[in-house]
């Protein structure tokens, strides 16, 4: 779902008319910036949201989240609008303002007219949950109640029609197979998942909306302490190279635990995920007897290692404290099976997942090795997988259509900066491999190549564009993205004429890119997109307007090339 244009008053790249005067703290100027800035959209429904007598109050506007954003020298407030104190879903608003004297920096987001109808649910949640049972086919067991699921407005943009829903999370439910067309799949060669995905984490996950008043499934989409002293500690990788990383001693040995970053590898010892019951969690990190642990863990060591890289590129590049900014443990786990029907050893599951805030990585037979390598070897996979926490996190890009492409897409483009930016910063942007996952794709390719989309099965332009059933790859999550990641190969590849010198630098448009993404909506789609960067990079050069026209025109030429205006 994009943002309807009917219901959403504010697209991402708007600037407001000058604020009144700031007052108060950090919350009661943003909230004056968001009082001037909806009086003037021009859209008389706007004028509900605000509070025209009292410019430091927007009442339906629910601080979420505050934050300092030392790149943009800015205090960030992050805003979830609701309407009789219910959330409207993709209604979000992120103010940036100086962070001396509260003026405002920048806008991003969207805010939705005031929805229509009974505010008062009709139905109660075990209600609800049967309902989305009953449609699914499946038994109400499937439909977890333990946290009681949230009432939101939703805005059906074809029928420009508000519902009241209830919203429930992370359902292991798929969608019965009710929109199958029989049209031929205009794009056939592309891979479906992240890396040919089977089961729990593509297909089982599924956030659903449910009309608070009738039953009706209106919406769904897949989603996806004590201080302690740091031991160096090294081993052989499943590439056969030599790692060092830091562990735990533990009085009687070796724990791959990293206290500096908070990261934990643990041994599912082939466990399969499938099975039912699955097998239970190890109740403890991989441990050796030595801080060497030579050649007895490779795929551990891989895992481990290359979480440490990706949690330093965030916390040095980006200035991110984990994937949540909040330094939240970042678990990875090796030797793992998610066939279905539970097969006989050995596990053979060619995949790599985010599922669950942990890392899940299987093994398989590659091109070249006719042993099992653990794909925990591959940095820019783990990279793309490790993103779409933080994307989780931050705009919550749902899993479907073009914000779901759009979230795909935003984990390929960091997962190729952090594959192309170690051992030693980043390289020269002319010797960067723009592959995702080389190897791992159809008869021993890439996922997916930013170069070319078209060398994987992939639309390169908006003009292929073909909107798509969610029985195909949830609207075909996988298939556009590589439009919008075509766009960022231009961008990054971009040479000025005159100096020969890169149009946008490497390191400023991984941080520029980053702030993007974390502006967001969860209905955002490749246009929006375009504008959160631009407005952006505004305001990042702020001072400096002969900059500031440059970076732009780089970022209108990159996207306008591939048709996302």
């Amino acid at each position: 779902m994009t943002a309807p244009d009917d219901a959403f008053g504010i697209t991402p790249g708007a600037a407001p008319a000058p604020a009144r005067r700031d007052v108060g703290n950090d919350e009661a100027a943003s909230r004056a910036i968001l009082q001037t800035f909806l009086e003037d959209a021009g859209n008389e429904a706007m004028m509900d949201a605000t509070s025209p007598n009292r410019a430091e109050q927007v009442p339906d506007m629910r601080l979420r989240a505050a934050a300092a954003t030392p790149d943009l020298s800015a205090s960030t407030m992050s805003y979830q609008q609701t309407a009789a104190s219910v959330p409207i879903f993709g209604g979000r608003i992120v103010v940036d303002l100086d962070a001396n004297d509260k003026s405002f920096i920048a806008l991003n987001g969207q805010v939705a007219s005031q929805p229509t109808g009974d505010p008062v649910a009709r139905l109660s949640p075990y209600e609800a949950a049967n309902r989305l049972a009953q449609w699914a086919g499946v038994d109400l067991i499937r439909i977890p109640l333990v946290a009681a699921p949230q009432l939101n407005w939703y805005c059906d943009e074809p029928k420009d029609r508000w519902h009241l829903v209830y919203r429930f999370s992370n359902v292991p439910v798929s969608p019965p197979a009710d929109d199958e067309t029989t049209d031929p799949d205009p794009f056939p060669n592309v891979g479906r998942c992240c890396i040919n995905a089977i089961g729990v984490p593509d297909d089982a996950m599924f956030d659903y909306l449910i009309d608070a008043h009738d039953g009706q499934i209106v919406y769904y989409f897949a989603v996806r302490a004590l201080l302690d002293i740091p031991v160096p500690m090294r081993g052989i990788d499943a590439s056969g190279n030599q790692r060092d990383f830091f562990g735990l001693g533990n009085g009687a040995g070796f724990v791959l635990v990293d206290p500096l970053r908070n990261i934990e590898t643990f041994d599912f010892t082939s466990g399969n995920l499938a099975a039912n019951p699955p097998p239970p969690f190890p109740t403890a990190p991989i441990n050796s007897p030595a801080a060497d642990l030579q050649n007895s863990a490779p795929a551990a060591v891989s895992a481990h290692s290359n979480a440490k890289i990706v949690f330093d590129f965030f916390n040095d590049v980006l200035k991110r404290n984990g994937i949540d900014d909040k330094g939240m443990k970042l678990v990875s786990v090796v030797n793992v099976d998610n066939r279905p029907g539970n097969p006989a050893p050995p596990a053979r599951w060619k995949n790599a997942v985010w599922w669950q805030g942990k890392m899940w990585y299987g093994q398989d037979a590659l091109p070249n090795s006719p042993n099992l390598v653990s794909l925990a070897i591959f940095l820019d996979v783990i990279g793309h997988e490790l993103t779409h926490g933080v994307t989780e996190t931050t705009s919550a890009l749902v899993y479907r259509d073009l914000p779901g492409a759009l979230n795909e897409s935003f984990s390929d483009i960091f997962g190729v900066m952090i594959a192309n930016w170690y051992p030693a910063g980043p390289q020269p942007v002319s010797s960067w491999k723009w592959l995702i996952g080389a190897g791992l794709g159809s008869n021993g390719g890439p996922i997916r190549d930013f170069s070319n989309p078209a060398a994987t099965g992939q639309p390169g332009h908006m003009s292929q564009y073909v909107p798509l059933p969610q029985s195909r790859d949830h609207g075909g999550v996988h298939i556009y993205s590589g439009i919008h990641n075509k766009a960022v190969h231009n961008l990054l590849t971009a040479t000025d004429p005159a100096s020969g010198q890169l149009s946008f630098p490497t390191a400023e448009a991984a941080l520029l890119l980053y702030l993007t993404l974390t502006r967001l909506t969860p209905t955002s789609d490749f246009s929006a997109a375009r504008r959160t960067f631009e407005n952006v990079v505004s305001a990042y050069h702020a001072a400096n307007a002969t900059l500031r026209q440059q970076r732009l025109a780089a970022i209108a030429a990159a996207y306008a090339a591939v048709g996302i205006v």
